[in-house]
């Protein structure tokens, strides 16, 4: 089944690039993850979820949590540098500790909208 939906955190539509992840809850055999692009998210039908209870969970980091700041001119990366670990943006509840749930059917319409506060 194709699924569609919007994703707003704190009111606005979600950054570019959150990540949004269906977990099976009744032995489905299909679990999605996607990407938004400008608050919304579509997984086509070609990728989508076979009809059942999913778990969702929604992560965005800021991608700019330094940690092992660059010494000496270290290259970066791992054993060098800096690496990136991202602060995570959405509230545990929502990803880590998620207790979200969604129903897809087998007659839609599938759309599901997030409004995470």
């Amino acid at each position: 089944m194709e699924i569609k939906g919007t994703v707003q955190l704190k009111g606005k539509p979600i950054a570019d690039g959150a990540m949004i992840q269906f977990f099976p809850q009744e032995n489905q055999s299909t679990e999605g993850l996607v990407a938004t692009k400008n608050g919304a998210f579509t997984l086509p039908k070609s990728n989508g979820l076979k009809p059942g209870k999913y778990k969702v969970t929604v992560s965005l980091g800021d991608g700019k949590t330094a940690v092992n700041p660059v010494e000496g001119g270290s290259p970066p990366g791992p054993g060098g540098g800096t690496n990136i670990i991202s602060k995570e943006l959405v509230p545990s509840d929502w990803n880590k500790k998620s207790k979200q749930t969604v129903t897809v059917t087998k007659e839609g319409p599938n759309k599901f909208d997030f409004d995470i506060p």
